[in-house]
This record gives C-alpha cells, structure tokens and sequence, in this order.
C-alpha cells in the first residue's frame, strides 16, 4: 500500500434498487460571434445601390437602345386635303429620335402647319411606332374678304384660300356661298346667312339656288343677290319666307312700273320698300334719281 492514500471501499448499492447518476460537469458555452460592423454599413449601401442604379440602368437602356428609335408611322383617317402621305412626309423629320422621349407637342406642332387640319390624335405605341389619326375641317362657305376668298368653317373663320379658278368652280359646284360681311366679321355670322339662304330655298327654291353672294350687313341683317332677279334683297333673319312669297305676288307689278330697280328691301313688317335704280336724263323716262318707294 502507498503511503498515505486511503482506500475507501465502493459503497454498496442502496436497497430497494435504487439508481445512482452520473453527474458531469457541464462543458463551456458557445461564444457568440460578434456582428462585423463593415457588413452592417455594406447591406443598406447595397440595398440602396440596387433601387438606385438598376432603373437608371434600365432607363439609360431604353433612352439609347435602337429599339426605341421611330421608324414607323402609322396615320388614320387621312383625306383629301390631308392625305396620309403629307402626314407622312411632315413627320420624317423625326424618324430615328427615341420615342419615348419624344413631345406629342412637336408632332402636333408639325402637323398644325396644315391648315385643314382639324382635330389629331397622336399616340406612341412602344417601342418603335407612331398612330396619328387626323380629321378635316368642313368648308360651308366662302369667304369674301377684299379681293382675297377663301374657305370658311362654321365658325366662319377663314381656313385656306381659294388659289385658282378650278377651285372656284368646284366649290360653287359642291353649293358653297359667298359670305361677306359690311363690317367686322363677328361669331355665328357665317351660320346665320346659311340659315336666311335656307330659308329663302324653302319658299323660292330658284332664287336659291342661283344666289351668288350674301353679305353680312349685322347680327339679323343680309343683302342677298341671286343671279334669278335683277336687284339684291335686303332681309332680315326670320322673316325671309312671308316676305319672298309677297315680293314674288308683286314682281309683275314692279316690273311694269321700275325699269330698273336698285334694291328690294324686305325687312320691314308691313311694307315692301323698293329703290329705284339711278337713271340717267337720257334714258327714257329718267330723271335723275328717284326715291324709295313703298308697297
């Protein structure tokens, strides 16, 4: 035996069967990792980088990528006065600019230039396409204006000029009146001497369809001249049917009576006030000038 050490038997079990543990001494705790303070400062800047730098990537693609140049134009509705190949040629100066940037305003802008041009609708279909659909004013007459004439809207604004004599014809052809006013045009003139030529067609379909002019004298009054008799009517606007169908009853009458009439006026409500032509000394049973006369 070594000196010094004692030896202890080992303990019987305890009765009953009991169980005896085995104690152990727990092992050391796993050390948690400490976060890197670079990483942390890095994934905002990533973050932020990502939903920065990708759409201005991608918008930096689409504003230089040849996919998105205009190289097709589409046009609805061209006419006669606006045909598609003049739509056509206006806008090639912008064929090959990209179109997404491209203003709708220059478009239209370009395409304005043509003063037929009444209404446009301009859209980009992506990625190389351009619709312009376009539709015409609607000349209802002619506009007198000096020595100048031109076509007129139902406005009464001027739209282009008549430039030769073939236009002419086809507007009188196509029914288009001469419209000229005594004074500054004002709105609703236009519409207005096109109702009095109506209602005069209602009632002398002849002296209608022969008018060559109607002028303009105010808001409710006009001087019509129809190539059917050989004086111009002055008449007011609404009461130009009961006053023809009474000018026609007395026609025989003032034909006898007048050798030549200068105006019939048929504005006033119970009277028909006839002006006589100026006559000269030699022209037999002249006198000089004569006054109205009242029927």
């Amino acid at each position: 035996m070594t000196p010094g050490v004692v030896v202890r038997p080992a303990a019987a079990p305890a009765a009953g069967g009991g169980r005896v543990l085995d104690f152990r001494r727990r092992g050391t705790p796993p050390r948690r990792r400490r976060p890197n303070p670079v990483l942390g400062l890095l994934r905002p800047l990533l973050t932020a980088f990502t939903l920065v730098a990708v759409p201005l990537g991608l918008a930096a693609w689409v504003l230089t990528a040849a996919r998105f140049e205009l190289r097709d134009v589409a046009v609805d509705g061209g006419t006669r006065r606006v045909p598609a190949a003049w739509v056509l040629r206006a806008v090639e100066p912008l064929e090959g600019t990209n179109l997404v940037v491209l203003p709708l305003a220059e478009v239209a802008e370009r395409l304005h230039r043509n003063p037929w041009i009444d209404t446009l609708e301009i859209r980009k279909e992506l990625p190389d396409r351009l619709r312009i659909k376009v539709t015409q004013r609607r000349p209802v007459a002619l506009l007198l204006s000096g020595d100048t004439l031109a076509y007129a809207d139902e406005d009464g604004r001027p739209i282009a000029p008549v430039v030769s004599a073939g236009e002419r014809e086809e507007a009188r052809r196509a029914g288009l009146l001469v419209v000229s006013f005594a004074h500054a045009p004002h709105g609703g003139g236009v519409d207005a001497a096109l109702e009095v030529a109506g209602d005069l067609g209602r009632v002398q379909p002849d002296w209608a369809a022969h008018l060559a002019r109607i002028e303009v004298l105010g808001e409710e009054d006009f001087r019509l001249h129809t190539g059917a008799l050989p004086f111009p009517l002055l008449v007011t606007r609404g009461t130009v049917g009961p006053k023809a169908r009474r000018l026609q009853e007395l026609l025989p009458e003032l034909r006898r009576r007048y050798p030549k009439i200068a105006a019939v006026d048929l504005r006033f409500s119970r009277r028909i006030v006839v002006q006589p032509a100026l006559l000269s000394p030699s022209t037999p049973g002249g006198a000089g000038a004569r006054g109205p006369k009242l029927l």
